[in-house]
């Protein structure tokens, strides 16, 4: 599979909207133009891989992220990475992950993190994770990019999150 990533461009919307990315996937116009003003301005990267005029898949690195102990020591986020379900398991994720570890440090950063959700449908991007270097950084679970007290109960949804960093 020949893949090209390339930065998020006006017109990708209606072609991303029509990929079967599974349940990750939002084809909302609302989030696209967010996305694509918050790249217009800085604040994130949104790379798309690309197979011809075909999209593949799609992620975002944040700057200053959300979840407070990255924003503090300047890690940047890779973050909502989706992936055409007909095409998981060639290299798009990766190579999308590796895109934006070059950009990460290309920006001086000497460190990149990333959260992963703890139900099963996330039991291959944690395995995905892993084998490319990441580590969980050691604050345990967080929920809503808040770390979580123990005996404290949350919701077993998108929002729980382990999160994890590589030295780049």
């Amino acid at each position: 599979m020949d893949i090209e990533i390339r930065n998020l461009q006006a017109g990708d919307r209606d072609q991303l909207a029509a990929v079967d990315g599974g349940n990750g996937w939002n084809p909302d116009p609302v989030l696209w133009a967010l996305y694509l003003a918050d790249q217009t301005i800085g604040r994130r990267l949104v790379a798309i891989a690309w197979e011809g005029t075909r999209p593949l898949g799609y992620g975002n690195l944040l700057w200053a992220p959300g979840y407070a102990p990255f924003r503090a020591e300047g890690i940047p986020e890779i973050n909502n990475l989706g992936v055409d379900v007909k095409v998981r398991n060639q290299g798009v994720c990766t190579a999308l992950i590796r895109h934006f570890e070059d950009r990460a440090r290309d920006a001086g950063k000497p460190v990149m993190g990333i959260g992963v959700g703890l139900y099963p449908d996330y039991g291959p991007a944690q395995r995905l994770y892993t084998k490319l270097g990441y580590r969980p950084d050691g604050r345990g679970i967080a929920y809503a990019e808040r770390t979580l007290a123990p005996m404290e109960t949350v919701r077993l949804d998108d929002d729980l999150v382990l999160w994890m960093t590589k030295p780049l």
